[in-house]
């Protein structure tokens, strides 16, 4: 068996620009369909199988395949993007959940009394914010008798910046995201300002309409109190409310938006959540822990991996009775641990049954789960299509009306629990800065798309639809969303997502939607999906030429995972293929395909071990495939071979040849697995060389590599300890001797440097290999 050296990968690792037409497709129907698939054919792109890999993992969210540290903390891509700093403790909790105010049945009652009680309780576990970074004083300060601003507050920090303006005008305006305990903090402002008794406010009270709820002597709080270029807050409106109050010796603490309206009057004070940390340090203060350290329980694994992101603090309220359970005996570990993905579905079933969230808002949030960490314009214009084949389903006789203009990014990121930040994302052209969108909770998204898939299947019509138009988008990282997104479903529901979406994308003529397939079969693994690589192993040897695409191109994405497996499926892929018959359209191509994977999971591995610094699993499987050099899998492994020497660690095929690197790695002594791999590939290169169809393949591969190290020395290193490797005939000799004397830096008329010293390592005798790639690598 032996492949046209044409279908063979370029030194750079990719392969021809036209796509290489599969074995033999069925008849189409017609002849207009038999023109449209032959078009598609000639003009679709195509994508070598490391090419693939590279850009799942650019563009997959960095929870489902665990390379991204963007997420840490409060931190993105190294750089505070998230609400963090001061410390204040959550909305009024009172045993573990939160306090809401019903006020009466009379409709024209727009206020109601906040007991006294409540305030203590919330005193006990508030934490102040300090007003640096640098961690806050002890929060135990205040006493009963009333606060103690020299002990309990920083001077400059937000606590006390708001403090001191609302002692002046008697009126505050708090603005933060909804979920940091900014109500807390606004009532805990009113207690240091003195006030006995405490009133809350109707939110939906127009901004003049306020002073004439004012009561005599108390604290007031409005908390949500909406804002926006219809409905600002004016400097007059400001100064009424201080003039009464200051009339009544009375108080008020509007609490805002992250982004108010406020026209003159009092400046706003922005109000941050507690560090989690802090946060639940100050509920456990006053909790019966059985005699167990606060610090000792923060430090436990299953605590740090909860606090590792911000969530709402009334969630950490909540945990924090969890975790003084476990103090005292009642609460697993295991159920500690579980508490963020608790958290993460009880609030996406108050998204879904909320009838503030429209369906625009819902379609906003599905969009979000979907292109969560990545850029804000994907995810808004994906959710306005999105929203309207959901209105198709939910109203079809209304057509969907997305306003143009409507509601600001800032609000309907706020509205979603979720945080801005500005990244870099690399793009042929280089590198570009992106403004992208992600949940606080890292859990979040995964949650809400299996809660949809699964709790709401009369989503699942206009879900397949647009996943589909997702799918054929020119935009890798869109085509990768929806391939993430469908792995989420198959992890929840295996047989609705195989059948809706992931079976009839790899059935699929185009590419793009079969490696939508491979993408999402590849990511559901990482999920811990069932079954995946039983699908792979039956579609590798399915008679539908395009199934098998499928699966040989999912092993090249997951195949590292269970290597030993992927590659016995691809080399009896091989051997189905002469079991179908002598070679037909499609069959050089098809082994290509195959040869592909194997180097991408080869390669896959190999840098798994180099990570790991342990050998043996990689040493095993490269031993694997010079054993399958001769007979009828001969040209696959020579042709793996030479597809595993193009992919570089750069971009474009710069840098160094990651198969060079693995080769350099590995330990070169003797009786170690290291040793064992490194002649393996030595062995494989020999066997090239030698191969008339892949001889030329080879060598131009050695050309690249040659000027690969003119600038890296490290590469040079390593090809002078393969060389002499490579010259074990007197033929050897000459071919490299030849290549190396005639070879031309681009762009020069003279030989690099390079090749001059490499040239010196090839003549030399044997004994003296050692010695001379010593010398090299200096």
């Amino acid at each position: 068996m032996s492949a046209p050296q044409d279908h063979l990968a370029d030194a750079d690792g990719h392969g021809r620009d036209p796509e290489r037409p599969a074995a033999a497709p069925p008849p189409p129907d017609g002849p207009g369909e038999a023109a449209a698939e032959a078009e598609e054919l000639s003009n679709a792109e195509t994508e070598h199988a490391w090419d693939s890999r590279r850009d799942l993992y650019r563009h997959s969210p960095g929870i489902m395949l665990g390379h991204s540290s963007r997420t840490g903390g409060s931190l993105v891509g190294g750089d505070q993007h998230g609400v963090s700093g001061g410390q204040v403790t959550g909305d009024v909790i009172l045993g573990g959940s939160k306090v809401e105010y019903h006020l009466g049945g009379d409709p024209e009652e727009r206020s109601g009394e906040i007991p006294g009680t409540e305030i203590d309780s919330l005193a006990a576990n508030f934490v102040y914010p300090p007003a640096g970074q640098d961690g806050a004083r002890p929060a135990d300060a205040a006493t009963a008798d009333g606060p103690a601003p020299d002990e309990a507050w920083e001077p400059g920090s937000p606590f006390a910046l708001a403090l001191a303006g609302l002692r002046q005008h008697r009126v505050a305006v708090l603005a933060g995201p909804a979920t940091t305990g900014r109500k807390s903090a606004a009532l805990m402002l009113l207690r240091a300002a003195g006030c006995r008794s405490y009133r809350s406010l109707d939110p939906a009270l127009p901004p003049g309409r306020l002073a004439g709820e004012l009561r005599e002597g108390c604290g007031h709080v409005v908390a949500d109190f909406a804002t926006s270029a219809e409905r600002p807050l004016r400097e007059h409106h400001i100064r009424a409310l201080s003039e009464r109050l200051h009339a009544t010796g009375g108080n008020l603490v509007l609490v805002v938006g992250p982004h108010p309206v406020v026209h003159g009057g009092v400046s706003h004070v922005p109000w941050q959540p507690p560090e989690p940390a802090a946060l639940l340090a100050g509920h456990l203060r006053n909790k019966d822990l059985a005699g167990r350290n606060v610090d000792e329980l923060l430090a436990l694994t299953e605590v740090r991996s909860v606090l590792e992101h911000h969530r709402p603090v009334a969630d950490t309220a909540r945990f924090a009775e969890r975790v003084a359970g476990y103090a005292r005996g009642t609460v697993s570990l295991d159920e500690l641990g579980a508490f963020g993905h608790h958290a993460a579905e009880r609030q996406v079933r108050k998204w879904f049954e909320s009838a503030d969230h429209t369906l625009h808002d819902k379609a906003f949030l599905i969009a979000l789960a979907t292109f969560n960490e990545a850029p804000y314009p994907l995810t808004a214009e994906s959710s306005d299509v999105l929203f309207g084949l959901l209105q198709r389903i939910e109203n079809p006789g209304e057509p969907a009306r997305i306003p143009v203009f409507g509601t600001s990014s800032a609000q309907r990121v706020e509205k979603a629990l979720a945080v801005r930040y500005q990244e870099p994302d690399e793009t042929e052209w280089g590198p570009v800065l992106q403004t992208k969108v992600q949940f606080r909770d890292r859990l979040t998204a995964i949650t809400l798309l299996g809660e949809v898939w699964t709790g709401h299947p009369s989503a699942r019509p206009a879900l397949v639809a647009w996943l589909r138009r997702l799918a054929d988008d020119p935009r890798p990282v869109v085509r990768t969303r929806a391939a993430a997104t469908a792995a989420v479903m198959a992890m929840a529901d295996l047989p609705s997502a195989m059948a809706l979406l992931i079976r009839s994308w790899a059935a699929d003529q185009r590419l793009r939607a079969r490696l939508a397939a491979a993408n999402a079969l590849a990511l559901a693994h990482h999920l811990g999906a069932p079954h995946i690589s039983r699908i792979l192993s039956e579609w590798c040897t399915a008679p539908d030429h395009r199934l098998r695409w499928t699966a040989v191109r999912g092993y090249a994405l997951v195949g590292d995972a269970f290597p030993r497996e992927a590659l016995a499926a691809l080399t009896e892929a091989v051997r189905g293929m002469e079991a179908r018959g002598g070679p037909a359209r499609g069959w050089s191509e098809e082994l290509d395909d195959l040869a592909q994977s194997a180097a991408a999971l080869l390669l896959a591995a190999g840098q798994e071990a180099a990570a790991r610094d342990d050998w043996d699993a990689a040493a095993d499987l490269w031993r694997t495939l010079p054993t399958l050099a001769g007979g009828t899998t001969r040209d696959f492994a020579l042709i793996a071979t030479v597809h595993a020497c193009g992919p570089t660690d750069g971009p474009a095929g710069t840098g160094r040849p990651l198969l060079l690197d693995l080769f350099g790695r590995a330990d070169p002594k003797p009786g170690t697995d290291g040793a064992v791999l490194r002649n393996a590939i030595a062995g494989l290169w020999r066997s090239v060389l030698n191969d008339p169809l892949c001889s030329a393949s080879g060598l131009n591969t050695m050309r690249q590599w040659v000027r690969a190290a003119e600038s890296d020395r490290g590469a040079e290193a390593a090809l002078a300890e393969l060389l002499p490797l490579l010259t074990v005939s007197v033929e050897d000799h000459r071919r490299l001797a030849y290549l190396l004397e005639n070879l031309r830096g681009e762009g020069e008329p003279g030989r690099p440097a390079v090749a001059l010293r490499l040239r010196a390592v090839v003549s030399a005798p044997r004994a003296d290999a050692r010695t001379s790639a010593a010398t090299a690598s200096r």
